[in-house]
Formats: structure tokens, C-alpha cells, sequence
């Protein structure tokens, strides 16, 4: 990808937009199919595509990029016109069942995060259930025609067997792509071993949302809000951020930057759990940082809770870290991704636990997926599995091998940084 390139993307869709038409069309045809996946990846795409047509600047990138946006467009609208099908079966279905449930991220975002939801790219549809009901949703996916791909202890994944098998390579706006569903019964993940008081996210407590004649079960706006930010934390600790998400988060602190009653409630949640401000202020952080976001004045409270070494993260490594390009089907070998390793061992309780998980993330041991696999009677389709599950692993490794060489070439400045870092605190301290 062209980072200059990423950057004037960035800054068109930030709040404090300072980009002149000129940034962009410095570029040529290269730059950009260099760029485009990165754009289709980090979520933003069709937010930019809507940016140039709501500002009248579409004539600043070549035409063939502009019709390649329009066509992503379409498709993800016809996309999400099939999803929509599915949710309400789903939805209907549930509800018939008896089962209490909320949904979550994707439409119950519409319009708080997200204006239009054509413009999000949906991978897959997550409902909030009681860990007792499951054995009932389970049943009721299934008739639907859906299989358990992966369980944890937070959540249980299906997938729709399809004529096509999955890979990660997939057209995220095609039709055919077909979309997981979650069923979470919790959300925060001790796999990374840091301590949280997670709320309690009580199905008695939510509210119901309409969207185009659909009417389902929401969580309210104080809970949303933290489950987004206890979202994107998590993902900062398995090495990436989806910018679009920042991007959302961004937009809904700006149509609520006023609303006192709000802030104070998510504020009264989050003096219960005193590491979850930590974690609000750094995702809010990145938001500023990246797209200019104005932050709730409450959130100064939380920023002062930060030790000396997020702040530092956040300060000299968190931008570039977010822009990086962490999939691992791109072919940039020094990637920026396990840097987030220098926040994520400020919240390990202990030396022996940080030595393990630091470990553990450079060095992972984890053999691909096999539940993709299909039935024994298709040979064939096996093979292609196989062979797509080779492919993967090779990236993974090369993904693996040269994060891990980043991360260690930058131990030294960091702890350099760090050192430097704690002495200023102290004497501002003082």
C-alpha cells in the first residue's frame, strides 16, 4: 500500500478534514490498485466513495478507481439486501423460540455509529444470548441450515455450508461471501490475561430498535457504547483495529459530544471497572489521533488514569500501528502489527505471566483451521481445502516471522522511549 496515499484518505474522512483536493490527485493509477485492498480491508472504502460524492470530488481519482468503488458499492448493497433476509429469519425465529436476546454491532449501529448501512461491510451477524438458552438457539440456527464452526468461552460461531468454500481472501461485498453468525454469552477473553471486571450486559435492560419495518432487541446507549470500546480493545491486543470501526466510534462521539446525561452514565460504568477507562481512553485516544474525533471532556478523567507507558504507546506508536496493513494476505513482510505487544504487557499482572504471553505472541503455535474442511464423500472440495489451508499457513508465517523481527528491532528505542518517558512524568508529577 502507499502510505502518503493512506494518510490523505485518512484526513478527507476525519472530523477536522485538512486535505485539499491536490493530496489525492498527486496520485496515479499504480498508487492506488497498490492501495485498494488496503482500502476494502480497513473498512473504509465505501465511506470515502460516499465522502467524494457527498463533497463533489469524485473527478480527483482516476475513473477506473472510482468505478471499482461503485461497483463495490452495488454489490455490497445487494449483499447486505440477503443478509437482511437472513437476520430477519433469524430474528423472527428467536423470538418465536422464546429466547431473550439483543443484537449487536452491525444494525443495532444504524444510525448512532453509522449513517447509511450500506456503507459498513457486514461479515457477520452477532446476537447477545444467556448462556443457558443456547442449547435453543443452537437448535433454531440449525434448522436454518447452519453449522457450529467455532466455539469459546465467550461465544459460539456458525457458518452456512455453500457451494463455495470460505477463505479469507473472499469479496467482502459479493453476494456469495457467506456471513458467520455469533451467538456471545460474554465478551471479554482471558486468553490475553488481563484482569476486567466485565460489565454485566443484562437482557431484562434492553430497548427496541426499528430499521426498515424490522423491529428486534437492542442493548441501550451506555452499554453499546462499552461494548465497542471493550471490542476494539480486544482487537488491539490480537494485532489490528478495523479503521472503519475508530471511524464509527468518531461519529457517534461527535452527534453526542453535548449530551451530559450520556457521558455521565458511561462514566458511573466505568468507575466500576477502573481498567475499562484505561481502555476507553486509549480507544478514544486512537480516534482523536487518527481521525481528529472530538472526545468527551469526561474522557480527560480517564486519560489521567493511564500509566507512563500507554501513554506513550498511544502517543508515538498507536497512529502508525492502526494504519499499518496487518493482513496477512499482503505481501509486506516488516509489518508494525505486534507492536501493540508494548501497550498489551502494561496490563499483565505480573513478570512471569508477561514473560509467557509476550512469548506466546511472538512465537504462536496454532495450526490452521480445520473446520472448513469438507465431508469425506467430496474429495475434490477436500483437496481445495487442503490446498487452501497450505496457502494460509505460509502467509501466517510470513506474517508471523517478520512482525515478530519488528517488534524485537524496536525493543530497544521503546524501552529508550520508555525510560525518557517515566522521567518526564515525574517531574511534570512534581
Amino acid at each position: 500500500m502507499n502510505r502518503r496515499m493512506t494518510r490523505a484518505v485518512i484526513s478527507r474522512l476525519g472530523a477536522t478534514e485538512c486535505a485539499v483536493e491536490q493530496d489525492l490527485q498527486q496520485f496515479g493509477s499504480e498508487d492506488w490498485e497498490r492501495t485498494l485492498n488496503w482500502l476494502d480491508d480497513s473498512g473504509l472504502a465505501l465511506y470515502f466513495l460516499r465522502h467524494l460524492q457527498d463533497t463533489r470530488t469524485t473527478a480527483i481519482i482516476p475513473p477506473q478507481v472510482l468505478s471499482r468503488l461503485e461497483v463495490s458499492f452495488i454489490h455490497n448493497q445487494a449483499r447486505w439486501e440477503r443478509l437482511v433476509e437472513e437476520f430477519a429469519q433469524i430474528n423472527k425465529d428467536f423470538q418465536l423460540a422464546g429466547i431473550p436476546f439483543a443484537v449487536i454491532k452491525g444494525l443495532s449501529l444504524v444510525p448512532d455509529y453509522c449513517p447509511d448501512t450500506r456503507l459498513r461491510t457486514p461479515s457477520d451477524l452477532d446476537f447477545l444470548v444467556e448462556r443457558k438458552d443456547l442449547h435453543i438457539a443452537n437448535r433454531v440456527l440449525e434448522k436454518l441450515g447452519y453449522r457450529t464452526k467455532e466455539k469459546s468461552d465467550i461465544e459460539l460461531k456458525f457458518w452456512k455450508p455453500g457451494p463455495k468454500m470460505p477463505t479469507k481472501s473472499d469479496d467482502p461485498y459479493s453476494v456469495g461471501t457467506e456471513a458467520l453468525v455469533e451467538l456471545h454469552f460474554g465478551f471479554w477473553q482471558h486468553t490475553h490475561r488481563i484482569l476486567l471486571r466485565e460489565p454485566l450486559f443484562l437482557l431484562d435492560d434492553v430497548i427496541w430498535h426499528s430499521w426498515q419495518g424490522l423491529e428486534f432487541p437492542v442493548l441501550d446507549q451506555t452499554n453499546a457504547f462499552l461494548l465497542q470500546i471493550i471490542h476494539v480493545f480486544q482487537h488491539i491486543t490480537t494485532y489490528w483495529v478495523k479503521l472503519s470501526w475508530l471511524l464509527e466510534i468518531g461519529f457517534f462521539m461527535s452527534r453526542h459530544s453535548r449530551d451530559t446525561d450520556f457521558w455521565l452514565k458511561v462514566d458511573a460504568q466505568m468507575r466500576q471497572s477502573p481498567s475499562l477507562a484505561e481502555f476507553a481512553a486509549i480507544v478514544v485516544g486512537l480516534v482523536k489521533n487518527v481521525f481528529g474525533s472530538p472526545i468527551p471532556s469526561i474522557a480527560t478523567k480517564w486519560m489521567d488514569l493511564l500509566c507512563s507507558g500507554s501513554k506513550l504507546w498511544l502517543d508515538k506508536y498507536a497512529e502508525d500501528w492502526v494504519v499499518d496493513d496487518h493482513s496477512y494476505r499482503r505481501s509486506a513482510f516488516f509489518r508494525r502489527a505486534k507492536l501493540s505487544l508494548f501497550l498489551h504487557q502494561q496490563y499483565l499482572p505480573d513478570q512471569k505471566i508477561r514473560k509467557k504471553v509476550i512469548l506466546h505472541q511472538l512465537f504462536p503455535c496454532k495450526r490452521p483451521d480445520n473446520r472448513l474442511l469438507f465431508p469425506d464423500d467430496e474429495p475434490a472440495r477436500g483437496l481445495v481445502s487442503l490446498s487452501t489451508r497450505g496457502k494460509f499457513a505460509a502467509e501466517r508465517i510470513m506474517f508471523h516471522a517478520g512482525s515478530t523481527l519488528r517488534y524485537l528491532c524496536e525493543v530497544p528505542r521503546w524501552c529508550y522511549r520508555a525510560r525518557r518517558h517515566s522521567v518526564a512524568s515525574l517531574r511534570s508529577d512534581s
